[in-house]
């Protein structure tokens, strides 16, 4: 029975990803701005330059030298797929040019192959059936599935938690870790974290939990300790890399954008705020934009050097942590959207004849759940997120069994590394807020699983005549 499920839910998501992304009009995202940082690293541009920006995905990439920008680069883990996929086209494009199906068809395989070790893992637990059910759902859905066909690194992102998360499993299903399963624990966070800035955040728990790692080996196991110690250390690495290699009018545009597009819009008073960041109160009309908009006053705050010099990312923080209501407020003001899986870019090319920036209606079962169901219980969503490591306290108090002990710790990772994700999107850049609540969506996604199994498993203990 396990086996037949097996094949059958494999089968499903090849056939759905398939058909998704590779029978006419295929779906795929269009671009935003960000392949610059991958494909365009590797000397390939859109075949219509800049014109579809937002509203069709890009077909082909030819190879063209001045595509590449240095200035915009930040290496990320994503790398390996682009360059499997430019191999792969070496040996079937007749023109040299780039198809966009080629790079999906590399995410797809290497998903493929992930997404197979994750039901393989998972395959002893109770209310494993419900565990792979909901995983294909989930994983297949467009809101996730659109990525593949695209140069962004969300897939890596995606692709790298997933074998993490599988890492976990079975070192939980375990008790222990063994060395083989430290390594590798700690190279898929070190590739996870060096996806995308926006991992940032959720990495240095990954690089504390490391630390943690340090003290589950037995005494006199010195090697493991320092695999543990060094593992650590190259998570935060990776996490200051993020940081630090961001292009400096990166970071200028993150704070335009969180002062903007996301303090002055929610203020009573536009200009106090103003003066309280440092800045011209008069400033105040230009509320409601950001550093990419027509009305913007980016571009002269940036060559001022006030977005450098006077105000930075540390200066919002600050003003958040003395006005701990003002955080509230933010977060309350986002809560309708946090659970969105469509970012608002084109996921079909203008040969279908659709308008810009058509979203694709096909496999959206769990995108409109998001939509539909969970965006009105967001706020409930992330108290139970902040209770839940709460109660992982109480338990780990009151269980004395190391292996337990182990278990419960892993599973407190989940929702606080999805807190982590949520408060690193919108606290850390209010422009292009869905798309960098991906990482967050993955993670609470996760959680409800891990949460319907529990479930399962209770309904399962009660009495037969209940």
């Amino acid at each position: 029975m396990q086996n037949r499920l097996y094949v059958a839910v494999m089968a499903a998501a090849a056939a759905i990803l398939i058909y998704q992304l590779f029978i006419p009009p295929i779906t795929g995202l269009a671009d935003q701005g960000d392949f610059i940082r991958t494909i365009r690293r590797f000397g390939y541009g859109p075949e219509h330059g800049q014109d579809y920006l937002y509203k069709y995905v890009e077909r082909k990439f030819a190879p063209d030298r001045a595509a590449r920008d240095r200035y915009w680069e930040e290496a990320n883990s994503e790398y390996p797929f682009v360059a499997a996929a430019l191999l792969l086209n070496k040996l079937i494009s007749k023109d040299g040019k780039l198809d966009i199906t080629v790079m999906g068809l590399v995410h797809m395989l290497v998903f493929l192959v992930v997404f197979a070790y994750l039901l393989r893992v998972t395959a002893r637990h109770r209310a494993y059936a419900l565990i792979w059910i909901l995983a294909l759902v989930v994983l297949t859905d467009a809101g996730y599935a659109v990525y593949w066909n695209s140069f962004y690194a969300e897939p890596a992102s995606c692709i790298f938690f997933l074998l993490l998360l599988a890492e976990s499993v079975e070192i939980a299903a375990a008790g222990e870790v063994r060395r083989s399963q430290r390594l590798l624990w700690l190279l898929w966070a070190i590739l996870w974290v060096l996806a995308k800035p926006q991992n940032t955040a959720a990495g240095l728990l990954l690089a504390l939990f490391a630390f943690r790692l340090a003290f589950w080996v037995k005494p006199g196991a010195r090697a493991a300790r320092a695999i543990a110690v060094a593992g650590g250390c190259g998570i935060i690495g990776c996490a200051a890399y993020n940081v630090l290699a961001m292009p400096k009018v990166g970071h200028m545009a993150n704070t335009y954008g969180m002062i903007f597009s996301g303090i002055l819009p929610e203020t009573k008073n536009p200009a106090a705020d103003l003066v309280a960041l440092g800045l011209d109160p008069q400033l105040a009309r230009y509320a409601g934009s950001g550093a990419w908009t027509q009305n913007t006053d980016f571009p002269a705050l940036a060559e001022s050097g006030v977005l450098e010099n006077k105000v930075t990312t540390f200066t919002i923080l600050r003003f958040y942590v003395l006005r701990p209501a003002r955080l509230w407020r933010r977060l309350h003001g986002v809560f309708p959207v946090i659970t969105s899986l469509e970012p608002p870019y084109g996921n079909f090319e203008e040969s279908t004849g659709f308008p810009p920036v058509t979203l694709t209606r096909g496999f959206r079962l769990w995108s409109n759940f998001h939509a539909h169901v969970l965006a009105f219980s967001s706020k409930w969503i992330v108290f139970a997120l902040a209770v839940w490591p709460a109660g992982a306290v109480w338990l780990w108090i009151r269980n004395k069994d190391a292996a337990r002990r182990k278990r419960i710790e892993l599973s407190a990772l989940l929702p606080l590394g999805c807190l982590a994700a949520l408060f690193g999107a919108v606290f850390g850049d209010a422009f292009d807020l869905i798309k960098h609540l991906y990482l967050f969506n993955l993670l609470l996604d996760a959680c409800l699983i891990y949460a319907a199994r529990k479930v399962a498993i209770i309904l399962q203990q009660r009495p037969a005549a209940w």
